[in-house]
């Protein structure tokens, strides 16, 4: 009699938990349902993508783009939970732009990839996978709505973008994510009013070159400015996905502005994971476009 109430009991329990669990993934007590996110920060991750649009791209520049920083193989690469945000350099000021996307990864449950992937005793599979790869779609229609249209732009803000991404309490990067990251994909080549690489690089001449990050510090009129707005990068991963700019026949002018951007986030205490250099260069591409 006992087993049988206890076995009535046990199949009770298991036909409400499959109904209840058939159509979602089992998430952590701490994640939002709706977007996957644990919005107290926790132990999940967030990883914050910057997209640089005022240089040219083609189509192989776009490609390798979407290779590394929109893939499923990218965002695998981070546990499940984490958060994707993107935000970008264009034509707008930093302080117009918005976030797009702010998403976090839900579980696959391919258990190849990651023991963090695997299903629970409560999880399906197949309900994983079909959240897994919606995740993974919407990455690539944000990737297609980004390049889907070009706009000319006079000033390129990507310190300005950096530094107000730390000043707005909106950007959800502060302490409280157990892990940061800071991606940058630009050919690198700051250019305002105020603070102009193209200026500091001699980027026009035949002999351009940027000075090392002191003698840069050195030279600088607005030491101030610079000095208060960067921000403090300890405890943030910081990755530089480097795009060939149109200057970028000049090997010394290619190398000196990436050492330029190292050395500075160096100095701002980021633990630099290193710079992924783009090297599919189509040369009909260059031809036409060789000036600043």
């Amino acid at each position: 009699m006992k087993n049988t109430i206890l076995t009535s009991v046990i199949l009770a329990i298991l036909l409400l938990t499959t109904k209840s669990f058939a159509s979602l993934p089992n998430i952590p007590k701490e994640i939002d349902q709706n977007n996957f996110c644990d919005n107290k920060g926790g132990k999940h991750g967030h990883v914050i993508i910057v997209i640089d649009l005022t240089t040219k791209l083609d189509n192989a520049r776009i490609e390798f783009v979407k290779n590394q920083v929109f893939s499923e193989e990218f965002y695998l690469s981070y546990d499940p939970f984490t958060k994707f945000s993107y935000f970008l350099i264009d034509n707008n000021e930093p302080t117009k732009q918005k976030f797009l996307f702010s998403k976090c990864r839900p579980k696959t449950g391919n258990k190849n990839f990651n023991k963090l992937e695997k299903a629970s005793f409560f999880e399906n599979k197949k309900v994983l996978e079909n959240y897994s790869n919606r995740f993974f779609n919407e990455g690539n229609d944000l990737h297609n709505k980004i390049f889907s249209s070009k706009k000319h732009s006079k000033y390129s803000y990507i310190y300005e973008t950096i530094a107000y991404i730390f000043q707005n309490p909106k950007s959800d990067f502060g302490s409280k994510h157990s892990k940061r990251e800071l991606i940058i994909v630009s050919d690198l080549m700051q250019n305002t009013e105020r603070l102009s690489f193209y200026r500091a690089c001699n980027a026009n001449s035949s002999n351009a070159k940027c000075p090392t990050f002191d003698i840069f510090m050195q030279n600088l009129s607005d030491k101030d400015y610079l000095l208060a707005t960067s921000p403090n990068g300890e405890g943030i991963d910081l990755k530089l996905v480097y795009l060939n700019n149109r200057c970028e026949t000049h090997k010394s002018l290619d190398k000196s502005l990436k050492v330029l951007w190292e050395d500075y986030f160096v100095s701002r205490n980021f633990n630099l994971q290193g710079t992924i250099h783009q090297t599919d260069i189509n040369n009909e591409y260059l031809k036409h476009n060789d000036k600043c």
